[in-house]
């Protein structure tokens, strides 16, 4: 690929801030939330024109984990949210699952409320695209440099959190990061085009939604996207996973059909995934609705703002989570979080999904969350140092949002206790998430 020196130029510094948090997803809400709380001056940085990452720009639903088996693994500062998105009208909050059904537009607005209500300073329509890492302090970002409408700018922060789900910021950093990936092919699981139907008769539409362990895959629904596949109208799908997933409405369904394996960092890539897919969405609700009399008259609402992306970039952190963690489960000295959903691992290739339940509730340790050689720089959520295998399990917005917590609160404590986030006491972190209400012993 040709290059291009880009001209030294003066960029103005646009705020000057104790921690900045890259990305307004679930985890990225939760960890503002939290380091506001803990005492910090706080940045919000998201791309979209709204918070809620892939919970509203992904329409990914529904909620989990937030509940093991019937007893609660998530609370805090995320079960506080989610009671006030219910109390807004927003989420279904007592399926025996303990997944949560959710109103995207609300989801936006009761996020927003909550970083508000905490003091912190939000930037929409903004983009990481460099930082500064000085060569006499490396592991140290000091700037932020974001792209906005009106040009860039830097946001000069003591603390960083990625939340972006991509490593956005972590990969413009010398800390180690990688794509997680199948090592033996260097496939990723392949990414989805959620959308939402209306004006279906879900009377009529067969659903396996045993209460814990079974998957809520429609069966009528998936001979028929088979039948299209062997007629050569459609590539590929999955599932079908047809649910009050992130809409509540009644006669209303969001989808989790399609799939489409890519780089998911590489712009080339996405945007052939993002075109590929929506025709295919259109595709997949007409043959619902010649085919099955609960579509009969059904329509599209919405597809989501974006692809939705199951693996992406990984740290290489103080620890890396793998399945034996998950499977048989230890109790760290540094656990921040607690994690229950199955390892969900999707094929690349064909329609399905491998689910590998978990016998308890597993520890996700603090140094999970701190890259090798960072000084200030914490990840939560989709970067997190994890096999993909315990990648699997931790991806979902439950834990997200719990590492979230951590990550804002750890971060916070570094700059009250002028400590990097290597030397912070893990004892001491702990104890500050268990009095904000979080879940950290089994």
């Amino acid at each position: 690929m040709a290059t291009i020196t880009e001209p030294a130029r003066a960029i103005p510094i646009l705020t000057d801030t104790d921690v900045v948090v890259c990305g307004g997803g679930p985890s990225g809400i939760i960890a503002a939330t939290a380091a506001a709380r803990t005492g910090a001056r706080v940045v919000l940085l998201e791309r979209h024109g709204f918070l809620g990452g892939m919970a509203t720009a992904g329409m990914v639903g529904p909620l989990s984990k937030f509940n093991f088996d019937g007893r609660r693994i998530v609370d805090g500062i995320p079960g506080e949210f989610i009671r006030a998105l219910h109390a807004a009208g927003g989420a279904i909050i007592d399926l025996p699952s303990g997944n949560i059904p959710y109103d995207a537009e609300l989801y936006k607005l009761t996020a927003q409320r909550l970083v508000l209500n905490a003091g912190v300073d939000v930037i929409l329509h903004a983009h990481v695209a460099s930082v500064i890492e000085p060569p006499d302090t490396p592991g140290r970002v000091t700037h932020v440099f974001i792209e906005t409408k009106e040009g860039r700018c830097a946001i000069a922060a003591r603390m960083v959190i990625d939340c972006t789900g991509t490593g956005d910021l972590v990969a413009r950093t010398t800390l180690p990061v990688e794509m997680r990936n199948n090592r033996a092919n260097g496939e990723l699981q392949p990414m989805t085009l959620y959308f939402r139907l209306g004006g279906v008769d879900t009377e009529k539409l067969t659903l396996l939604m045993a209460r814990d362990r079974t998957k809520y895959a429609s069966p009528e629904l998936r001979a028929i996207l088979q039948t299209e596949v062997a007629a050569g109208r459609l590539r590929n799908f999955g599932g079908p996973w047809a649910v009050h997933g992130s809409t509540i409405r009644p006669g209303e369904i969001s989808v989790n059909a399609t799939r489409i394996t890519g780089n998911t960092v590489d712009a080339r890539d996405l945007t052939r995934a993002e075109l590929t897919l929506r025709e295919e969405v259109h595709a997949i609700a007409a043959a619902f609705r010649r085919q099955h009399p609960a579509f009969a008259n059904s329509h599209l609402i919405d597809t989501a703002p974006q692809v939705g992306i199951r693996e992406t970039r990984t740290i290489t952190g103080l620890h890396t989570m793998t399945a034996d963690d998950v499977l048989s489960p230890s109790d760290f000295p540094d656990t921040v979080a607690l994690g229950g959903h199955p390892i969900d691992i999707h094929q690349s290739t064909d329609s399905q999904q491998n689910a590998r339940f978990i016998e308890a509730p597993y520890h996700i340790p603090y140094r999970s969350l701190v890259p090798v050689g960072s000084q200030n720089v914490l990840v939560a959520g989709g970067t997190i140092s994890a096999t993909r295998e315990a990648f699997g399990t931790i991806r979902v917005q439950a834990q997200c949002m719990a590492l979230g917590q951590a990550a804002g609160t750890a971060a916070a404590l570094c700059i009250a206790r002028n400590q990097t986030v290597t030397t912070l006491d893990a004892t001491h972190l702990r104890a500050r998430l268990r009095n904000d209400g979080a879940i950290v012993d089994a």
